[in-house]
């Protein structure tokens, strides 16, 4: 029930865009915060931590902050990049023989008017 609702809820790439942005933005916030850095160094420090690139350049100092940063660090490696993987991967395998909807009710209907046929030919 949970991983159902977990893929309906991350079922586009928008969606899964909208998860990654708004955690980058969240922790970028906090990092502000924690660290008395502006919005836009700390975004950077987002965005450098959760994709693992982590130049160096910019580093948490306080407690607070180096606990976010474990924390993105887990998050965007062991919840966001899965979710991406997934979706790649779900896309690459689909089965682009199965039949439609429309098409698996052509086909009932077709065998109902071959056995009506039958029916009737057997009477």
């Amino acid at each position: 029930m949970a991983i159902q609702k977990l893929r309906a809820a991350t079922d586009t790439f928008r969606e899964l865009a909208a998860i990654y942005l708004s955690l980058l933005l969240i922790c970028a916030t906090l990092f502000m915060w924690l660290e008395g850095q502006s919005f836009w160094t700390s975004l950077y420090w987002a965005a450098t931590t959760a994709t693992s690139t982590g130049y160096g350049d910019l580093s948490p100092k306080t407690a607070g902050g180096q606990v976010l940063a474990v924390a993105l660090m887990h998050i965007s490696i062991f919840g966001v990049a899965p979710l991406i993987v997934v979706r790649l991967v779900d896309r690459l395998n689909e089965d682009r023989d199965a039949f439609t909807h429309e098409e698996q009710l052509h086909i009932l209907e077709g065998i109902a008017r071959i056995e009506a046929r039958l029916d009737r030919l057997e009477k």
